[in-house]
């Protein structure tokens, strides 16, 4: 790597970062705000509140990335040609076709990282994401007191004495009444646990009373489970397949899918614009890279989000093929007949 490819990739850098962080740590504060919504719903620890928003790194990386590499290309270009330093590099022999192999690598490698993004890292954490909120819905209606008659655990009602701890109890009562017979569990110690997204009563050394018109039969036990699975229907993650397979006959699903495509290769489809919005000639024309870039950027995602609702598939092949010769001829007309 040549001074010239460094100064060229120091300047991408210097823009990039600030750009990058500030947008992400904006969106971020959205991102917060709609988790914060959630705790009015459910409890959650400081811990857990950190694990929500990994789930949606993903999408926060999808949402920024392709933005901020657009506009970093074409402000850090812009400022090297305002001070004369694309003119001078490109009078060294420094072709714009070199200019161009530098980005190109950049942005293909940035628009793969979208893609596995988009396509394997958002399923799972979205599924993640719910499945964790399923859960902690499922463990708020099933928030059990020491010393309160009335709840319920599945089917049977349940009696606390003494609670220890979180989800740990002492002396418990199950009473369960069907058509026939009525039965009672005694307990000596409980405690709830989240058995593969199912929440699950263990009770440890205690018996069971089993009361009919005849009987009453009484059965020791050490260790008895009890599931909840009518309240607590988390499936966890299907897989990527499985997700995106549905979009075959759900028409939300299908829209979602060429969304994230075309987001993920917004980098690759415009590179070549980004590069000739930053390169002027600062003795003949003015800087007008911040109405282009913030044209380009709206142009392609009210396109995105306007035809992908008519006709998703069309959009998948129409949108990028038109961006792709727009960059390219905006490139060859702009940039390549002048240096």
């Amino acid at each position: 790597m040549n001074k010239i490819t460094k100064h060229i990739l120091k300047n991408f850098i210097e823009t990039f970062n600030p750009i990058f962080f500030s947008l992400f740590f904006m969106v971020s504060i959205i991102y917060f705000i709609r988790i914060a919504k959630i705790t009015s719903i459910i409890k959650i620890t400081f811990i857990e509140l950190g694990e929500l928003y990994i789930y949606m790194l993903p999408r926060l990386l999808l949402y920024t990335l392709p933005v901020v590499f657009f506009i970093s290309i074409a402000i850090s270009l812009s400022k090297m040609s305002k001070n004369n330093e694309i003119s001078i590099i490109f009078s060294f022999g420094y072709s714009p076709k070199k200019l161009t192999k530098i980005f190109s690598i950049l942005s293909l490698g940035i628009t793969i990282f979208l893609l596995v993004d988009a396509i394997f890292l958002i399923p799972i954490s979205k599924e993640l994401y719910h499945n964790f909120i399923d859960i902690k819905k499922a463990q708020a209606k099933l928030n059990i007191s020491s010393m309160k008659f009335g709840q319920k655990f599945e089917n049977w009602f349940i009696f606390i004495n003494k609670s220890d701890k979180k989800n740990s109890f002492e002396n418990v009562i199950m009473y369960q009444k069907k058509k026939k017979q009525e039965n009672f569990i005694l307990a000596n110690k409980a405690n709830i646990l989240n058995n593969k997204g199912t929440l699950e009563l263990s009770l440890k050394n205690g018996k069971i009373f089993t009361i009919n018109k005849k009987n009453i039969k009484q059965t020791k036990y050490k260790n008895l489970d009890i599931f909840n699975t009518q309240n607590t229907q988390v499936l966890g993650s299907k897989g990527v397949i499985s997700y995106w397979k549905k979009a075959l006959v759900d028409k939300k699903r299908a829209k979602n899918f060429v969304i994230l495509i075309l987001i993920s290769i917004f980098p690759i489809l415009t590179f070549l614009l980004s590069i000739s919005i930053g390169i002027f000639n600062p003795r003949y024309e003015s800087n007008k890279a911040y109405p282009y870039i913030f044209t380009t950027i709206l142009l392609y995602y009210i396109s995105i989000y306007s035809f992908t609702s008519s006709n998703p598939i069309l959009s998948l092949i129409a949108i990028p093929i038109l961006f792709f010769i727009v960059s390219f001829i905006f490139f060859k007309n702009k940039i390549l007949k002048r240096y």
